[in-house]
């Protein structure tokens, strides 16, 4: 087991991490992989396989069908997901600080509203 080192992944080893990060509560299979992140089915299984070789991600089988493998995210890759993620909010909330440095709760508000719409203007086709 991997204590204390930090996992190194490729792009596209992340995304299929953060999406069973993101999908914790629900029973992930590894043939769906291919669907959800728009690659192929052998792309996909590579993919699984070398996470399962760095211990990021274990396979077990479907008690109703064994041909059917459950993916599931180590306990230790979401622990080092959530360190991340509550360091990230700390380092924004205190740029955020700085940003608004002087500024009225008011003005505050106004920005947020700002950016919430600006990101949606990107976001659209």
């Amino acid at each position: 087991m991997r204590q204390g080192v930090p996992f190194n992944f490729t792009k596209s080893q992340i995304e299929v991490v953060m999406y069973l990060y993101h999908h914790q509560d629900q029973v992930v299979y590894q043939r769906e992989l291919s669907d959800v992140l728009g690659i192929t089915r052998p792309t996909a299984n590579g993919l699984i396989k070398r996470l399962v070789q760095k211990d990021a991600v274990k396979l077990i089988e479907d008690p109703d069908d064994s041909r059917l493998k459950r993916i599931k995210l180590m306990p230790l890759v979401i622990a080092d997901i959530d360190s991340r993620t509550a360091a990230f909010a700390k380092e924004f909330n205190q740029m955020e600080g700085k940003m608004t440095k002087g500024f009225t709760q008011k003005q505050r508000d106004e920005l947020d509203q700002l950016l919430v719409r600006a990101i949606k203007n990107l976001e659209e086709k």
